[in-house]
């Protein structure tokens, strides 16, 4: 098991209670691939670097989770297609 961080973007047009719902779902991505979530932290919303389907402003989210490596593939297959999250990046700790 390594130690992995993902930062995400969920959609602004997303009110609050339907953030919370986006963040339980990552969760539950990540947990279903068997990985353990060891912290979230919502950073709020930010103006993007460039706009992503003509918007400007995003919610960001920052999640440290252990995982193995080889199932990594299969998170990322399932956030692709997750409507809610524009973008996201997963980095391994050192």
């Amino acid at each position: 098991m390594k130690k992995y961080e993902i930062m995400y973007i969920i959609n602004p047009t997303i009110l609050e209670e339907g953030r919370d719902a986006v963040v339980e779902k990552v969760t539950g991505i990540l947990t279903a691939a068997g990985a353990t979530v060891a912290k979230s932290e919502k950073w709020g919303e930010k103006k993007l670097a460039y706009p992503i389907d003509k918007k400007k402003t995003g919610f960001y989210i920052l999640a440290t989770f252990d995982i193995d490596g080889t199932q990594l593939s299969a998170v990322e297959g399932k956030l692709n297609i997750t409507e809610e999250v524009m973008r996201y990046i997963i980095v391994k700790q050192d």
